[in-house]
């Protein structure tokens, strides 16, 4: 089956790295590359860059805090927010209590980033240079009651095209493999690989590869950095009411 290249392209990384498709070829044998590529991105960043990426979240609010309060916010995994499909309360059996306003995509990219229930917060995307909403809800009457996966929110997040720093970096990803591959060495990762000590047969070829590889490396160092690099967190959870 033929990988369908989500980030990247053959002739991008052919321009890249000045290797040619009969040194390696990106689209038939070696198009594992692009594919192994762009899935060392996705885990280098912990995102993902499609559009209209599906997903369903349960939340568990906790009680009352200090002063009295129930919680009146949540907090998305995943952003940019693109649209928001459902959002209810629900009760042990799974069957909505509370219904709340959905915002279309075609609202969102309007700037409409709120609803007559909720707010969601907005960022300057550094990806785009656009406003975006960050993935956190705030109800503007309502509050949520302590329970266990007692919210369910339904939405779609992600970007309509790819953005120019994530293709740049899924081609240094690429290109460095390509390379690899040339020589004839392994890769593992972005700051993992290695080379022949002697490739006779790749005559001049050996200090080109080092140095193109080490730019490579460079480049996708900082492009990560520019985009973010995922976060390492520990989990705690605790029992709660439904």
């Amino acid at each position: 089956m033929t990988y369908s290249a989500k980030y990247t392209d053959a002739t991008s990384i052919y321009t890249k790295t000045g290797l040619t498709a009969s040194q390696v070829d990106l689209t038939t044998n070696d198009s594992q590359i692009i594919s192994e590529a762009e899935a060392e991105l996705e885990m280098l960043v912990g995102r993902k860059f499609t559009g209209a990426i599906a997903v369903t979240e349960y939340f568990s609010p906790k009680g009352k805090d200090v002063i009295g309060n129930f919680s009146t916010s949540i907090q998305l995994k995943n952003f940019p927010i693109q649209s928001i499909t459902s959002f209810t309360t629900v009760d042990i059996d799974g069957d909505a209590v509370d219904t709340y306003d959905t915002l279309s995509a075609a609202e969102i990219t309007a700037g409409t980033f709120e609803s007559e229930d909720y707010w969601m917060e907005a960022f300057e995307d550094p990806l785009t240079n656009l406003p975006a909403p960050t993935g956190k809800v705030t109800l503007k009457e309502d509050s949520f009651p302590e329970g266990t996966n007692s919210i369910k929110v339904s939405y779609t997040y992600g970007y309509s095209s790819v953005p120019a720093v994530v293709k740049e970096l899924a081609t240094c990803l690429a290109g460095i493999r390509q390379w690899v591959t040339f020589m004839g060495g392994q890769y593992n990762r972005v700051n993992s690989y290695n080379l022949p000590e002697k490739s006779f047969n790749k005559g001049d070829f050996y200090q080109r590869a080092k140095q193109n590889i080490e730019m490579l490396r460079e480049e996708a160092d900082r492009l990560i950095d520019m985009i973010g690099r995922k976060s390492r967190v520990l989990a705690f959870s605790t029992g709660s009411v439904r």
